[in-house]
């Protein structure tokens, strides 16, 4: 089976369950058949006194056959009473075949009864054969059509498998062009292509990402390596460009790190699962964990309300980070967590952010006007609230500015 062409195997195997279902069908048929046309036979021997009846006689049992056709023998005596078709003596019961004829047998008391029901039985085998005839011709018609039809669809199959072989696994712009006669193979291609396009958009968001973040990187390493030869000329001698330098090169340092980690941070998040989350302790713990000494300082965030949410707690954890970052970063106390079931809203009172810039904040390396960060927080919060289902919205006014994540 493993080396047979696909249309060869789907018409063995349509073919094999078609016989299959149609045998049990006519089996059945045959036996309710077999059944009734046996009934009138088992009726008549139900009651043998039809057949023959015994007197006791001084000079013995004596027999009185009733029916011309009926066979009759005393087992006891091995003398048959009555043979209308010269067949001797029988001393079997059941259906027997003699020559070219059959026989039903009984017994009685030592007396066997019997008839012949070649009739019957030559009904049956007719029909049986007819049967093992339809059952055959079915077959090979079921194999024939099945085969010419899959053979028209692999077919088609074929070609969208030859367009596949011809992208080349190179450019990502190519599309399968077909018109497909079924169903299956138009959504085939139509989930193909669709694939192709967001493979494509993906390929391309990472180009962009990792253009984006060379260009990045470029600058702090310029830095690190503008300090460095500093040092190396007057850093030795001189304190105040040894201490610059240093202050320079740690500045830098982190700045490199936070991309590397937020990089790492969106290729993790496809791995995510879901479990059903209690958002008070959450925030209470992730508070205690991220922010309780925050540079040496205490921040004081209140908790409002409770709810739960179900989530993947790890990304809902960077998203919450983010966002609380953001607020302590830029914004002004007092901070604020608000919690209803699927919604934690993360609320701080500081300057209004202006309604032309709100819609680029979540855009990739985006920075405000007093940012000193990389511009991805924000990006990576939202392309991880996406990919678990969740939204941020904003809402800013001139009293205070909130970020709330929401679940669709």
């Amino acid at each position: 089976m493993k080396n047979l062409k696909l249309t060869t195997k789907l018409a063995l195997v349509n073919t094999f369950a078609t016989v299959i279902l149609v045998s049990v069908v006519l089996g059945i048929t045959y036996l309710y058949f077999y059944k009734l046309a046996m009934r009138p036979v088992l009726e008549d021997f139900s009651n043998p006194g039809r057949f023959v009846t015994a007197i006791s006689t001084p000079f013995g049992k004596q027999y009185i056959v009733l029916r011309w056709d009926a066979y009759v023998a005393d087992l006891e005596e091995r003398v048959v009473v009555n043979d209308p078709y010269g067949i001797g003596l029988i001393e079997e019961t059941g259906l027997k075949k003699i020559g070219n004829r059959y026989f039903y047998m009984t017994s009685v008391q030592n007396v066997i009864i019997g008839k012949e029901i070649t009739a019957v039985i030559r009904f049956l085998e007719n029909i049986r054969k007819l049967f093992i005839l339809a059952i055959l011709l079915l077959a090979i018609g079921v194999a024939v059509f099945t085969y010419f039809l899959t053979r028209k669809n692999v077919k088609e199959l074929k070609e969208f498998i030859s367009q596949i072989e011809l992208l080349g696994g190179t450019d990502v712009t190519k599309r399968v062009e077909m018109v497909a006669t079924t169903y299956e193979l138009r959504e085939l291609v139509q989930k193909f292509n669709e694939l192709m396009e967001r493979i494509e958009r993906s390929y391309k968001a990472q180009e962009a990402f990792v253009s984006a973040v060379s260009h990045e990187l470029r600058t702090p390493v310029a830095t690190l390596l503008g300090y460095v030869n500093m040092l190396k000329r007057w850093g030795m001698n001189d304190e105040n460009v040894l201490r610059e330098s240093v202050q320079a090169i740690e500045e830098s340092s982190k700045e490199i790190k936070q991309i590397i980690e937020n990089m790492l941070l969106i290729a993790r998040v496809e791995t995510l699962t879901e479990e059903n989350i209690e958002l008070e302790s959450f925030c209470e713990e992730l508070l205690h964990q991220k922010f309780r000494n925050r540079n040496h300082e205490s921040i004081d965030v209140e908790i409002r309300g409770k709810g739960t949410m179900k989530t993947n707690r790890e990304g809902l954890g960077i998203i919450l980070t983010i966002l609380l970052d953001n607020a302590f970063n830029h914004g002004a106390p007092p901070y604020l967590i608000e919690i209803k079931n699927n919604e934690i809203a993360v609320v701080n009172h500081g300057e209004k952010i202006p309604e032309e810039v709100i819609p680029k904040i979540f855009e990739r390396f985006f920075k405000g006007e007093k940012s000193t960060g990389t511009g991805l927080g924000l990006y990576i919060a939202n392309e991880i609230a996406k990919k678990l289902g969740l939204k941020i919205q904003v809402d800013s006014n001139e009293e205070r500015t909130i970020f709330k994540i929401v679940k669709d």
